[in-house]
């Protein structure tokens, strides 16, 4: 089903620059080919570094083998699932749960295709507006709003190395208007920076934590740009969306749902998700999943207005979250006690100074016995098994 879908868009635009990466420009018939001479899968599923153009190409031959592929960060090792996916998961979202735990979410070819043709339909992506791909295609939000349109819709992408002001104007240079979908850090980075301000951005999407509606509003004044905010989760895919121009009073308003997605708010105030863009299960079950009852009971806490519009006011999600990004604590503390530095470890979240990243990682240590107390050392050596952003920040020592 998605190779076919991929083959068809691959035909229509076929002449095309599918990715511009790096500097180099792949049309849609080269990534095509690329993938038809690749040889067949041996055992899966597929891990999918992003890292470039083979990123697309390892999504793709999974899908022409039947095989299900699991998208992670360029640097990142391949994750180890529970189990495998039973048959007829295309793609397994390997990300931070409500538990704070790493595990694998599992997604049907229908339930893609239905994501996919949901952003592109309630979004206006088109063909002649190319994404900016300034968010990780590894995770659930990069993924839904760059990789699925490029693949299944024939949306180009423009995929700079690193979404810091400079390189990003330079992919601007050519005044071709882009559609971007990134997280308030990144807005906020741009606005300051002034690269806004001659930029042909035809819809500006923000996602992955709270957008303050000041930064919202400054960006507006300034550049007469409207920010779009837009709410999911990795299990439902994208659920509410800020559709209209007005400006929101609020960071907690998320705009109304996606055509063909249903909510509503359980008695504890946790909100409920019903949509054809669900997962189908987890590698590893948890109490309390309802994936396989055709709906998803978030962490996330909030109320509808007499608007429509989805308001959030809270979370119960183990997890910290940091620009965007979800974070697991106990997988931090298992790698502060791997170095063999510590005797103990707690991991939590503390609220940032920086209201674009929204949380901050902090560690409250205590230094094994006979061991000389060096912070630089433990960051070093944390270096080795997590990623930079997964390193506390703050740091407090126990006697």
């Amino acid at each position: 089903m998605l190779y076919r879908q991929w083959q068809s868009v691959a035909r229509e635009f076929a002449g095309k620059t599918a990715v511009v990466h790096d500097g180099r420009a792949v049309t849609f018939a080269e990534l095509a080919a690329t993938v038809e001479a690749a040889p067949p899968v041996a055992g899966g599923p597929v891990v999918c570094h992003a890292d470039g153009p083979g990123f697309f190409v390892d999504l793709l031959r999974a899908w022409r083998d039947g095989i299900a592929a699991v998208p992670v960060e360029a640097s990142s090792p391949a994750p180890v699932l529970a189990r495998c996916p039973p048959a007829g998961v295309a793609l397994v979202k390997h990300t931070t749960g409500a538990a704070g735990v790493p595990r694998g979410i599992f997604f049907t070819p229908e339930a893609l295709v239905a994501e996919a043709g949901r952003l592109v339909s309630a979004m206006g992506m088109d063909p002649a507006s190319p994404n900016l791909a300034v968010v990780s295609l590894a995770h659930s939000y990069g993924f839904g709003n760059v990789v699925l349109p490029l693949l299944l819709h024939g949306v180009p992408v423009r995929w700079p190395a690193v979404p810091f002001p400079r390189v990003v104007e330079a992919a601007m240079a050519d005044g071709a208007p882009l559609t971007i979908a990134a997280v308030p850090s990144i807005w906020r980075a741009w606005h300051r920076s002034g690269i806004l301000a001659n930029a042909t951005i035809r819809l500006a999407v923000s996602a992955g934590s709270p957008l303050p509606a000041d930064l919202e509003l400054a960006i507006h004044r300034d550049h007469a740009l409207k920010i779009h905010t837009l709410y999911g989760t990795s299990e439902s895919g994208a659920i509410s969306w800020d559709a209209g121009e007005a400006l929101r009073e609020s960071a907690a308003v998320v705009g109304q749902p996606l055509p063909g997605v249903d909510i509503s708010i359980l008695a504890d105030g946790r909100v409920r998700v019903a949509s054809d863009a669900l997962g189908c299960g987890f590698d590893t079950p948890r109490p309390g999943d309802t994936l396989h009852l055709g709906h998803h009971d978030t962490r996330d806490l909030g109320r509808i207005d007499a608007r429509g519009r989805l308001l959030l006011s809270g979370t119960l999600d183990g997890a910290v979250n940091v620009a965007g990004r979800k974070v697991s604590p106990e997988k931090i503390r298992r790698a502060l006690l791997a170095t063999g530095l510590l005797d103990g470890a707690e991991v939590f979240a503390v609220a940032s100074g920086d209201p674009d990243r929204h949380q901050e990682i902090s560690a409250t240590i205590e230094w094994a016995a006979g061991t000389t107390p060096d912070l630089d050392a433990l960051r070093n050596t944390l270096s080795r098994s997590l990623q930079g952003w997964e390193i506390p920040r703050k740091w407090k020592i126990r006697d």
